[in-house]
C-alpha cells in the first residue's frame, strides 16, 4: 500500500502538464489563423487596387488613341500624353479605393525613325491603415 500513496499526486501533475500544452497550442493555431485571414484580406485588396490601375490605363489609352474614322488617321500622343499627365480618374470598387493618378511622360529620346516613347502610369491606393494597399500599372507608348 505504500507504493500507492506514493503515486497518488502523480496525476495532477500530469493533467496541469497536458492543459498548459493544450493552452500553448490553442494560442499558436489562433495566431496562424488571424494571420491567415490577416493575409487573405491584403491579397484582395492590393487584387483590387491592381485591377483600378489597370482599368485607369484602359481609360486613358481610349483618350491617346481614341476610335477613329479613317485608318490613316494620325495620333498626336505627345499632346494627348501632355493632356492627361496629372489627372485622376474614379474607379468604381467595392472595397474603398482612391481615384486613380494617371501620369504620362516622355521616356528617353528620339528613335531612329522620328518617333518618342511615352510611358503612362496608374496609381490606386486602397484599403485604409495597416491594410492599405498601393498598386501601380506602367503601359508604353510610341508615337511621333
Amino acid at each position: 500500500m505504500s507504493h500507492r500513496k506514493h503515486q497518488t499526486g502523480s496525476l495532477y501533475i500530469v493533467v496541469i502538464f497536458v492543459l498548459v500544452v493544450m493552452g500553448f497550442l490553442a494560442t499558436s493555431l489562433s495566431r496562424i489563423e488571424w494571420s491567415n485571414n490577416d493575409a487573405h484580406a491584403k491579397d484582395v485588396i492590393g487584387l483590387q487596387a491592381a485591377f483600378s490601375a489597370h482599368s485607369a490605363n484602359e481609360l486613358a489609352l481610349r483618350e491617346v488613341y481614341p476610335p477613329r474614322a479613317n485608318v490613316t488617321d494620325e495620333f498626336d500622343v505627345g499632346a494627348s500624353c501632355t493632356a492627361i499627365n496629372g489627372t485622376t480618374r474614379a474607379i468604381p470598387s467595392a472595397i474603398n479605393c482612391s481615384d486613380a493618378q494617371i501620369s504620362c511622360s516622355p521616356r528617353g529620346g528620339e528613335l531612329a525613325d522620328g518617333s518618342r516613347m511615352y510611358i503612362l502610369t496608374s496609381v490606386v491606393n486602397c484599403g485604409t491603415g495597416i491594410n492599405e494597399m498601393r498598386r501601380s500599372q506602367e503601359v508604353w507608348l510610341r508615337g511621333q
